[in-house]
């Protein structure tokens, strides 16, 4: 499998997030289900829930993922919040790729060998991801 980096670090938060382009709020708000439950289904909700309730408390991080042989090919798309968990799309898209932190680990959850290692270079390139 490919080496992946984490690059291009960015804190979404109330004051930023409706400049994003449209397929990250999609992100946002499918992300807000995946963490929180189907009840959360919006940009807005993803950042109250991340912010104990308050918006204006909420900020994420947006990272993407690269080929670290190829670094300005973007692969994927991470969502970063709660301080250990994460989902991930296929990039500029709405696509979840199946692969979720949750507590500092990825897992998969596709039932797929595609996906086991993807989880697996997902973990591996989160050790190594500078802040």
């Amino acid at each position: 499998m490919t080496t992946l980096q984490f690059k291009n670090k960015r804190i979404i938060n109330a004051e930023n997030y409706k400049e994003l382009s449209p397929v990250y709020l999609q992100q946002m708000a499918i992300g807000a289900t995946l963490g929180f439950g189907e009840e959360f289904n919006t940009p807005e909700h993803f950042l109250e829930q991340n912010g104990d309730g308050d918006i204006e408390e909420g900020s994420v991080e947006l990272w993407d993922i690269v080929d670290a042989s190829a670094p300005d090919r973007v692969l994927y798309d991470c969502w970063y919040y709660l301080a250990d968990t994460a989902n991930v799309f296929y990039a500029g898209t709405d696509k979840d790729t199946g692969i979720a932190m949750c507590q500092d680990s990825f897992d998969n959850h596709t039932g797929t060998e595609e996906g086991e290692e993807l989880a697996a270079t997902l973990q591996k390139a989160y050790y190594q991801k500078k802040d």
